[in-house]
């Protein structure tokens, strides 16, 4: 039997029943209404406070738009990021029209951040950096990685893009247009950006067109790359793909550069290369071991080939650049900048043009162009490179090979040796930073050099035979090679044994003014086989001055006299040829070379001959005995040179051993004279009248002919 149900429990069904529906209406009223006035906005303190102290800067949005989905879309406009302290004076560091983000809702519930979609209308980014490094790019440090990762982005989306870069440092201002491209088909999405502007000074157009930035981290599609930049007069395409673009492994890359003078890729590259005539190179890029290598590629520099393999570790504290290279064919006017003088035939650039209007100024015959300190610091390297054929024409050399190094702004030249025929001109060298400049150490080796080699660079069907051999050595301190040799000390020694046709030899050794000059002013035959050519001359603070100069035919003998001066690029010299047979009298007195080295002065010499010839060779050649043991080695033993040393000793022509007080006679060179014949009449020197006067005319008739 049913209870009956209590009095109050009634009641309270009463009440609650009366106010349901009141309730019920508030509740939807108070929904409607928040559906009603509900504005995102609301957020925008939020997330204007959250973004500035992520990003250290001021943050502000005008409007936030929010669409619910399986996919919630965020839309802020007006998007406005403000410079840090220290940049209040720059426009705004970054804006945009409107920025959304994408954002799945699944996947963010399951505690992964996945954004499929990010889109940019009309960005504009303002990027500084100020001369001492300080830049407006520079954020705080967050403090730690988020234990969640980097979220995983589907696309990015940018419309009507515009970056501005400005650096002091590198005197650089460009401005970017980028946009990025939808994927279609087998099309796949691109990113696109086209800058102008300078760049180190100079004038840069770019064009990059790559795959899209969300694909960077995409490791199982080749990320494609098609850049083209002309910086100045220097063009470099760089075409193809990465399959790890983060990381630049499994590039397969193509990198062509062409220019005027392969130093302007400094600022491109950060690689120093010295000056070289115009070049178009072409090869393989790629990242191995931690170095970006350029392999296998080959070109023209000027109007020889170059291929090889370049590679860069950016790693070390300073850049270290390993090269490997060579030529098939080389002219080595395009070398010309590895020594300081202008490369090529010509300048092909405004600053070597200008460089080679001061050297001629200078009235230096060696390289004045300065070595460039800083550059030469700011890359460690090692060279190698051979050339196997070397092309000039009147150059008697045959191939080149180089092994050096460059660390902290030491240049160890361990080898630079050229071919000669059978023989070798072998050089080395050291270059140590000191002061402003460097302190060298130079030598230089002519090991066995065949002059049969030199004969048939000379050409017009010109023949020859011996040995050249010798040694130079320098040690001086300078900026360039000019100064270095223009305050060095050291010497030279040479001697070539039996020479062949000298009326071909001096025109190109001493060059062709020169040499025909000296060929007429000394009254030697028009065919005149060379047997001997020795000079032995010590090289005080930047002059060279005469121990030994003899140069020996088969009738004559010609010794020499004077300084060479390269601290000042000045010559004093004095040449005497006599007869090995006493014709002294068909013969004029001293020939005079004078001047700068560049443009000497030839004259004969006031001076008168007959007896005197005596005093004047004991001035000339100083004791050469002890050349013997360097000739020796240079040119072998039993030479004609050592024969002529020991001949000039043992019977001089002037009767007086160099090293004897008094004359010696030997039986050739004694006269016998009748005891009553009379004296001629002389007169100062020691000559008649009629000797004087047959110099004299002797001299009149050989320079009226030069």
């Amino acid at each position: 039997m049913p209870q009956p149900e209590p009095k109050n429990s009634t009641a309270r069904r009463g009440v609650l029943a009366q106010i349901r529906f009141p309730v019920l209406g508030v509740l939807a009223i108070a929904i409607m209404a928040l559906v009603i006035f509900w504005s995102w906005d609301w957020f925008i303190p939020i997330v204007e406070r959250r973004a500035g102290a992520a990003l250290g800067r001021k943050v502000t949005v005008a409007h936030l738009h929010v669409h619910i989905g399986r996919v919630i879309r965020v839309t802020a406009d007006d998007v406005r990021i403000d410079e840090p302290d220290g940049f209040e004076k720059l426009p705004p560091f970054a804006t945009a029209d409107h920025l959304m983000v994408g954002l799945n809702l699944w996947h963010l519930l399951g505690g992964r951040i996945d954004l499929p979609v990010i889109a940019l209308d009309r960005p504009v980014v303002e990027l500084n950096e100020q001369r001492g490094g300080r830049a407006n790019y520079q954020f705080p440090d967050s403090g730690g990685s988020s234990s969640g990762g980097m979220p995983q982005i589907g696309e990015l989306n940018i419309n009507d893009g515009q970056l501005h870069l400005v650096h002091a440092g590198l005197r650089s201002d460009m401005r970017a247009q980028v946009h990025t491209t939808p994927g279609k088909g087998d099309v796949q999405p691109r990113i696109v950006a086209d800058i102008r502007g300078t760049y180190t000074g100079q004038a840069i157009i770019g064009h990059f067109s790559g795959g899209a930035l969300v694909s960077l981290a995409d490791r199982t599609k080749p990320y494609p790359v098609d850049v083209d930049v002309r910086h100045g007069p220097t063009r470099l395409t760089l075409v193809g793909s990465v399959d790890d673009p983060l990381s630049f492994r499994g590039a397969r890359l193509r990198l062509t550069l062409a220019g005027p003078d392969m130093s302007l890729l400094y600022p491109l590259t950060g690689v120093v290369i010295p000056q070289t005539p115009a070049y178009h190179v072409a090869g393989g890029l790629d990242y191995v071991d931690g170095r970006v290598r350029f392999h296998e590629f080959e070109g023209t520099v000027g109007s020889s080939d170059l291929g090889g393999t370049i590679s860069v570790d950016p790693h070390q504290a300073v850049t270290f650049v390993d090269t490997d290279l060579h030529s098939r064919h080389v002219d080595l006017a395009d070398l010309g900048g590895f020594f300081g003088a202008t490369p090529g035939d010509h300048p092909s650039t405004a600053q070597q043009a200008a460089e080679e209007k001061a050297h001629e100024a200078s009235g230096a015959v060696l390289p004045t162009t300065p070595i460039n300190m800083p550059k030469l610091k700011a890359t460690n390297v090692h060279l190698a490179y051979h050339g196997d054929h070397i092309e000039n024409q009147h150059v008697p050399l045959d191939n080149i090979d180089v092994l050096a190094d460059i660390r902290d702004g030491t240049i160890d030249v361990h080898h630079l040796n050229f071919g000669v025929g059978r023989g070798r001109l072998a050089s080395s060298g050291t270059f140590v930073p000191q002061g402003n400049g460097v302190d060298a150490r130079i030598r230089i080796d002519m090991e066995q050099i065949n002059l049969a080699r030199l004969m048939q660079a000379m050409g017009r069907n010109l023949h020859g035979q011996g040995i050249i051999g010798g040694h130079i050595m320098v040690h001086g301190h300078g900026q360039s090679l000019a100064q270095i040799v223009g305050s060095g000390n050291g010497g030279i020694t040479v001697a070539l044994d039996e020479g062949g046709d000298i009326s071909a030899i001096l025109p190109d050794l001493l060059g062709l003014e020169l040499g025909k000059a000296l060929l007429s002013a000394l009254g030697l035959p028009a065919r005149t086989d060379l047997k001997c050519l020795i000079a032995d001359m010590p090289l005080n603070e930047g002059v060279f001055h005469t121990r030994t100069m003899l140069l020996e035919t088969g009738d004559t003998r010609t010794v020499g006299k004077g300084d060479i001066k390269f601290s000042n690029n000045t010559i004093d010299y004095t040449l005497l040829t006599h007869s090995r047979h006493f014709a002294v009298a068909s013969f004029p007195g001293p020939l005079y070379i004078t001047g700068p080295l560049k443009s000497p002065n030839i004259r004969p010499g006031a001076e008168i001959i007959g007896r005197a010839v005596a005093s004047v060779l004991t001035g000339f050649v100083f004791s050469p005995i002890g050349l013997l043991p360097t000739i020796e080695d240079g040119v072998g033993k039993n030479s004609s040179c050592a024969s002529a040393i020991q001949d000039v000793n043992e019977n001089p022509a002037a009767g007086i051993a160099p090293h004897a007080s008094r004359p010696v006679r030997h039986g050739r060179h004694a006269r016998a004279s009748a005891p009553n014949a009379p004296a001629p009449s002389v007169g100062s020197g020691g000559l008649s009248a009629a000797e004087r006067a047959r110099i004299h005319a002797a001299w009149a008739k050989k320079m009226a002919a030069h």
